[in-house]
Order: structure tokens, then C-alpha cells, then sequence
């Protein structure tokens, strides 16, 4: 899928008229000095995508306090020919071709994948940055997926609660190990899909634990064989939320954390979201949209030009905000240069 333009009005910092941006579908480049609203404009493509708003809703209504509501909208093209608007308040509203749509059932439409600033932990950051990658590679995938996360959530917080109060949490196990077991074996198959798109020898991907019997029996014996623990700690000490993604360079078998450098980093971060991509199109049938905040920050001209290439090849809609521009003169990109 490819975005043919997008409309944005009341929308963070731009509060003038109607600001319509019609984008190419490869590389496109928002560029401008900080605070002119390229993160702001990023946001709206990410709402327009199924993916919300980057902190709270209420904050994406015009800065200048005159508004109620905000408002984005999108043409889109390719494996389908659609349009896509959103009415902001304090909630957002979706609608694909006038009808009301779910976040869920948008992103199966335009499949997409988000690297913002904060990304760069994904590869030396808490293991709850990699989990965060699996999981939106999942709600992409399965479509139970965010809602059964956010079910297990809802369960582990009232287990926990009942465990710091002294009393039995018996009444939250089974669907502890229901929710919390298929979460887990959903992440461990969509890695190993995502394994299996890779090209690359040089480094490995794989989930700790692994589990060589089914996720919901695994918790069932743990919380069984850890009880007196889990007392103690008023807290559960098993599942998902302990699930860690392990990225050691094959050379060395060392963390990817401490054999590279934070422009390496930012290379073998965005070889796992192109695989991510191949993956999208394999398994949904339909091009991914990249959005990228910052992308080539830290890299030298080597790196950039090695990102350049990577994104050129993948043929894919590719967004990304810079200061300046990042690439070579000589090259033409789609985009738009903002105002301070």
C-alpha cells in the first residue's frame, strides 16, 4: 500500500488551514529545523495507519486552543484503492470509504511499521523494547492479539492485587495460563517467521525462555513449582512480561548490545524492520508503509548511504524525518520541507 496524499487540519502545531501533502510513493522526506512539526506530521500517518497517536490523544488537538476536534485524512492506493479519515476529540474515530472501522481492522489494511527515537533501544535497551517489536508484528498478524494482550494485563494486575492483600490469586490462574501461554506461543511463531525471512548469517534471533512444551503449560508449572516465590514477591514471576528476545552477533556470540557501535546499531535495527516488512508482504500480501523519526541521526555518510540503498531496494512507501536532507543532492525524493 502506498499513500497518494494526506490531509491534516487542527492537527498538534498546525492549526492553519487545511494542509494537503501529496507524497510519492518511495522515499519521502519531512525535513525541518526542531519544532517545526515533523514528528506532528509522522503522528498523522501513524493515526491514519491503525498504530494511534504517539502519547495522549487530547494532545493531538491544535496547540492553539481555539479547536475541539482534529482531523486527518488519506487517499491510498496500490493492492487497493481506498480512503481513510480520522476525527479526533477525546478519542479518535476511524473511517475507511465512509465506514466506521476499528484500529484492528485498519492496520490489516495498511500494514506498517513505526521507528521513532526511542526505537534505538530495541537493541540495548530493556528486554520490554523487544517485546514491544514482537508484539506489534503480532497485532499485525493475529488480529485477537491486542485485545487477549490487553486481557492478560487486566488479569496479571488483579492477580497481583490479590497477592499483595494476603489472599489466594487461584481464582486469575486459568486464565493467566489461557491468555498468558497463547501470547507467549504467538511471540515464538511470528519470530520464527520473521527468522525465516532473514538473509543474514551475522547475527541470531531467539526467545528466552524457549519452550519445548505449549506456553500454557509451562506457566501451569511454573506458578505450580514457584507458589511460595510468587507469594512472596506479591507478584506473578512467570509470562510474557519476563519474555526476552536475544540478538548475539553469530561472529562472536556476543550481545549485539556491547560488539556494536550505536551507528552499527542503527544499521542492524533497520535490517530487522526490512525483514519485518518481507515478512508483512509474505504473510499479508500487501506492501508495508515504513515510517521512520530520525533515521539516520548518528550515522556518517557510509551509513547513510547504505540506508539509502536498503530503503531504495525494498520499493516500499518510505517516510522519514530529518533536520536536513540526509541523502546525496543527487538524488530526487517526494516529501515536504516545513517551516520553522
Amino acid at each position: 500500500m502506498r499513500f497518494d496524499y494526506s490531509i491534516i487540519r487542527n492537527f498538534r502545531n498546525f492549526s492553519g488551514p487545511d494542509l494537503k501533502i501529496n507524497w510519492d510513493p518511495g522515499i519521502n522526506l519531512i525535513l525541518g529545523k526542531n519544532g517545526s512539526g515533523k514528528t506532528n506530521l509522522l503522528e498523522s500517518l501513524s493515526i491514519l495507519t491503525g498504530w494511534g497517536a504517539f502519547s495522549r490523544t487530547s494532545n493531538v488537538i491544535s496547540w492553539s486552543g481555539k479547536n475541539l476536534r482534529a482531523y486527518a485524512a488519506a487517499r491510498l492506493s496500490g493492492e487497493e484503492t481506498f480512503s481513510v479519515s480520522s476525527e479526533i476529540s477525546s478519542r479518535i474515530s476511524l473511517r475507511l470509504n465512509d465506514k466506521t472501522i476499528s484500529f484492528t481492522d485498519l492496520r490489516l489494511s495498511i500494514p506498517s511499521i513505526i521507528f521513532l527515537t526511542g526505537n534505538l533501544n530495541l537493541i540495548d535497551g530493556s528486554p520490554s523494547s523487544r517485546r514491544l517489536f514482537i508484539d506489534r508484528l503480532c497485532a499485525l498478524f493475529i488480529p485477537p492479539y491486542a485485545k487477549r494482550l490487553a486481557d492478560f494485563r487486566n488479569v496479571t494486575r488483579t492477580r497481583s492485587l490479590l497477592l499483595r492483600q494476603g489472599k489466594s490469586p487461584s481464582m486469575t490462574t486459568e486464565p493467566y495460563c489461557d491468555l498468558g501461554g497463547w501470547i507467549m506461543d504467538m511471540r515464538r511463531e511470528v519470530l520464527k517467521q520473521l527468522i525465516s525471512v532473514s538473509k543474514s548469517s551475522k547475527f541470531k534471533l531467539e526467545f528466552i525462555p524457549s519452550l519445548v512444551i505449549s506456553g500454557r503449560e509451562y506457566l501451569s508449572e511454573m506458578l505450580e513449582r514457584e507458589r511460595k516465590r510468587e507469594i512472596y514477591a506479591q507478584r506473578p514471576l512467570f509470562g510474557p512480561g519476563y519474555d526476552e528476545i536475544s540478538i548475539t552477533m553469530t561472529e562472536n556470540g556476543r550481545p549485539a548490545s556491547e560488539s556494536l557501535s550505536r551507528g552499527q546499531k542503527r544499521r542492524l535495527i533497520l535490517y530487522m524492520i526490512i525483514i519485518s516488512g518481507r515478512l508483512i508482504k509474505h504473510r499479508m500480501k500487501r506492501d508495508p508503509v515504513l515510517l521512520f523519526d530520525d533515521l539516520t541521526a548518528e550515522l556518517d555518510s557510509e551509513g547513510r548511504e547504505w540506508t539509502y540503498q536498503r530503503l531504495k531496494e525494498t520499493k516500499w512507501q518510505v517516510f522519514i524525518t530529518a533536520p536536513e536532507k540526509p541523502f546525496s543532492s543527487r538524488k530526487k525524493f517526494g516529501g515536504i520541507n516545513l517551516p520553522c
